[in-house]
Order: structure tokens, then sequence, then C-alpha cells
């Protein structure tokens, strides 16, 4: 059986999440945003091994408790390749100085992402979502009918375009492509509360 926790970090309120099956003592945990000692608890809680930490993109509310955990678990960091320019870079992955509790990330490094991913006993394909940012994607999980949409996609609203690196363009071409997954797929978003691809799909009917 499928386990996802919800971590909610920092002052984005960013959504940090826990994977696994409840069969295997290894774990995934997707978007460490700034809420490193929330995220250890959770973790302890768990009393699973983290195999990775895997990125939906590279703004900084999504990456700060990376250096940490990675120092801690020795696990291994996943981000598109189009992003990787955004993890040091505080003019790209807009770290904000007055209400960040952790401090910018420098020397973090990644490994890119494959097509198919199959870590911790899940078998992840990785759609590459440009339009927040260039290298945004979103982790689906089809046999669990589960979707990761970073900030992508969220209840009754998608990602804002307006940042270096963004496109309108490519947004709403990334829109499209997740409304051809099945309606029921549920979608866990980098902010807020989760929804489905249907109900997502009705609200963005003109796209």
């Amino acid at each position: 059986m499928l386990q996802i926790e919800k971590i909610v970090c920092g002052a984005y309120e960013e959504n940090a999440y826990l994977v696994s099956l409840s069969d295997r003592d290894d774990q995934i945990l997707i978007d460490p945003g700034d809420g490193y000692q929330a995220l250890l608890r959770a973790m302890a809680l768990s009393k699973k091994r983290l195999e990775a930490i895997c990125l939906t993109h590279a703004h900084f509310d999504h990456i700060l408790g990376a250096p940490a955990l990675l120092a801690d678990s020795g696990a291994d960091l996943y981000c598109h390749a189009l992003d990787m320019p955004y993890l040091n870079d505080v003019d790209l992955n807009l770290y904000n100085w007055d209400v960040s509790v952790l401090p910018p990330t420098e020397g973090l490094r990644a490994l890119s992402y494959p097509d198919l991913f199959e870590i911790a006993g899940l078998r992840l394909e990785v759609l590459h979502t440009p339009g927040h940012t260039p290298g945004g994607v979103c982790l689906y999980l089809p046999e669990e009918g589960v979707l990761f949409s970073g900030d992508t996609l969220f209840a009754a609203g998608f990602g804002r375009v307006d940042f270096p690196g963004s496109s309108s363009r490519e947004m709403r071409q990334s829109l499209r492509r997740l409304f051809t997954l099945p309606e029921e797929t549920r979608v866990y978003p980098g902010h807020g509360e989760s929804t489905t691809i249907g109900r997502e799909k009705a609200r963005h009917h003109l796209l």
C-alpha cells in the first residue's frame, strides 16, 4: 500500500511529501523545503531509510532542506537537468532573505532524472512540465493513480509564469499534457490541498 505523508514547510507553506510502500523499509522525499526540523521528525517517526530526494523544480522553497538531509542520510538528489542551474543561484531560485530560516543552498549537486524512475519499490514516470521553471517535472505513479505536481498544477490554480525562466506558453502545454491523465488521478501539489485531474480539467476547460 502506498503511504504519503505531507509536511508543510516554511513561510510559503510548501508541501514536502514522504512517499513509501507499507511493506518496505525505504522511502523517498519530494521537495524538502524550509522546514528541516519538521522533516527530521517525520522521517524519524517513519523509521524508514531515505533512499532519494526528488525535486519537482528548484525554487528555494522546495529545496532548502535538501543539503542537511543529504548529509544526514547519504541519499541521492534528483532534479531535471534544465533546473540544475537554479540549485545554487539565489537569483534563479528566488531565495527570500526576509522569510527563510535555512541559508541559501551552496554546492548542491543533483543527478538528472531518467524518464522512467524506479526507486524504493516505486515506479515513477517523470513528466517534464515546464512553464513555472524550465526543468519543472511532475512525478507520476500510474499504478497508484497518484501525481506529485509541484508548482505546475494546484487545486484551482497553477504555478506563476512571471519568474526567470517561466513561460505561459509552456505552462499551457504542460497543463494540457497533465489533463490527458486519468481523471481519477489524485494530485498532490507543491502548495495547498490535494485535488484530482478530473476536477482541475473541468476548472480549466478553456485550455
